[in-house]
């Protein structure tokens, strides 16, 4: 027996024991409380019947014992299981159900029956909303919320057929308003440094047609000039290129196994005429363990160590020292500090944070490449391995460059989940530091 149909029988049961009474104590006569006792039966039938018939089945047996609404909460099945944050807003803006994707978001957790305009600080998405909420076949709306200075989402607002609620999902655009922005950037700062060198060969032509037509003498200077500006556009497109290798790539981890003291030995072979050319001494600290095999890609750490210390000797004076040391760590924390926390009272920016596998400490290995040129100021840290961007700027002088070679380092260690950390004292030196784990045996 449901508890509606328990309800009806007892109430009949009362009235009937109510009319035996006055019939028994001679207030009411017996064919009177008869008659009334029947008309009442029929009444409460008619009720019951009629009443049942507008209840869905299924829903009769269990209305009475439904408990009270609850607080909004995430919700359960394919609404909790979207991956992007997903609200469901009823009348009055009331928050209904949420996912745990817009609990973070928002923080809904500790606002229980909030309204929408409590944590939706978007006047165009409660707009959106409202709008949603009056038209029963309004079509989806899309709004754009810029919601921090480099933060951006879109909100898709719909409403629920066969009910009155909608739905908001937010979409998060700030990897792709970042890559267009980037893209843009990319294009304009590019095309700018291959339309320097062109416009000085362009003019030198020129003048050697023009003016300096029948001035021989003067031409090996110009000749000169413009093999200069020649091999500038060639460093900068082979940069380029290389970038753009790593870039495609980035997603695919290196297989090779490699031995960090071989590379870093090949890689001075290469720079030692340079470093010599220009009066500078390179020197290398090994550890004094013996180095474990990394899973590397090798001409990507040969890349590596070529540019840390070819940029180290370009802003070193004749007679200074480039000090090259690596090392083997037995977590990546205790690699980054090896790498780019050994001078006190310096200015200190990791560039790119290594990424670890698991929660255990992983193996590590170490680079550190230092100095004693000039320093770089604290304010121009953070701008370091963006494109196109030249210490020379912040250490002064003239130092030709294509200021593509810390992004280069950026996406290696990137694709070997490396990371990349600077530390300078001004007046003393710079010191550029990277660290990747050695992962597992192939």
């Amino acid at each position: 027996m449901t508890r509606r149909t328990r309800d009806f029988t007892v109430l009949l049961g009362t009235t009937a024991l109510v009319l035996f009474l006055l019939a028994l104590t001679g207030a009411l006569g017996l064919i009177e409380a008869l008659s009334a006792l029947g008309v009442i039966a029929s009444v409460a039938l008619a009720y019951f019947v009629g009443s049942a018939a507008r209840v869905p089945q299924g829903v009769a047996d269990t209305w009475a014992d439904k408990p009270a609404p609850e607080p909004a909460e995430p919700g359960p099945g394919l609404f909790a299981a979207l991956p992007l944050p997903a609200l469901e807003i009823g009348p009055g803006q009331k928050i209904m159900a949420f996912n745990r994707a817009a609990d973070d978001l928002f923080q809904l957790a500790n606002l229980p029956f909030a309204r929408a305009s409590a944590v939706i600080r978007s006047p165009v998405l409660l707009a959106a909303i409202d709008q949603a909420l009056e038209r029963t076949n309004a079509a989806p709306i899309s709004a754009e919320l810029e919601t921090g200075p480099d933060e951006t989402w879109r909100a898709h607002v719909s409403r629920i057929p066969a009910g009155k609620n909608v739905l908001v999902l937010m979409e998060d655009l700030t990897p792709v308003k970042r890559a267009a922005r980037a893209r843009a950037d990319f294009l304009a700062n590019a095309s700018h440094e291959l339309r320097t060198p062109l416009t000085a060969i362009s003019g030198f032509i020129e003048t050697m047609r023009g003016p300096a037509k029948d001035d021989t003498a003067a031409w090996p200077r110009f000749l000169d000039i413009m093999a200069g500006e020649s091999d500038r556009m060639s460093r900068l497109i082979a940069d380029l290129l290389s970038l753009s290798r790593i870039e495609s790539s980035e997603h695919v981890l290196p297989r090779g196994r490699e031995n960090l003291a071989e590379i870093v030995s090949a890689s001075l072979a290469a720079l030692e005429p340079i470093a010599a050319g220009k009066g500078v001494t390179l020197t290398i600290n090994a550890a004094p363990t013996e180095m474990p095999e990394m899973t590397a890609h090798r001409d990507e750490l040969v890349q590596v160590v070529e540019n840390l210390v070819s940029n180290a000797v370009k802003y070193s004076n004749a007679g200074s020292t480039v000090t090259l040391s690596f090392g083997a760590a037995p977590s990546l924390a205790e690699a980054r500090i090896t790498a780019s926390q050994q001078w006190t009272l310096s200015g200190r920016m990791t560039l790119l944070q290594a990424l670890a596998r698991t929660s255990a400490p992983e193996a590590a290995v170490w680079l550190r490449v230092e100095d004693q040129g000039p320093g770089i100021e604290r304010e121009h840290l953070p701008r370091l391995g963006e494109r196109f961007y030249r210490a020379d700027q912040s250490r002064g002088g003239k130092i030709t460059g294509t200021g593509l070679g810390l992004a280069i380092v950026k996406h290696i260690m990137a694709h070997h989940r490396g990371g990349l950390a600077v530390e300078t004292l001004m007046g003393q030196g710079t010191a550029f530091g990277v660290w990747m784990p050695t992962g597992r045996d192939a």
